[in-house]
């Protein structure tokens, strides 16, 4: 069960550097004006958004496999 619980940590891990990576792009985008204003907000929140389901997913994964 541990070996599962910790596969899927890594999953969310790796979701999380690549969500990270995306926010990274879409702002260096929006800084060289390849994204607009209204487009940008709205890719962010959801980036954003996702962020946080895979934080807290991670967290609970953490919890489980008896990590602080």
């Amino acid at each position: 069960m541990y070996e599962e619980i910790g596969a899927m940590a890594k999953n969310l891990e790796r979701q999380r550097d690549q969500l990270l990576k995306d926010l990274k792009k879409l702002d260096e985008d929006y800084k060289k004006g390849r994204v607009d204003e209204n487009t940008y907000k709205a890719k962010r929140h959801d980036i954003e958004r996702a962020i946080v389901e895979v934080m807290d997913r991670l967290a609970q994964m953490r919890f489980l496999m008896g990590e602080t």
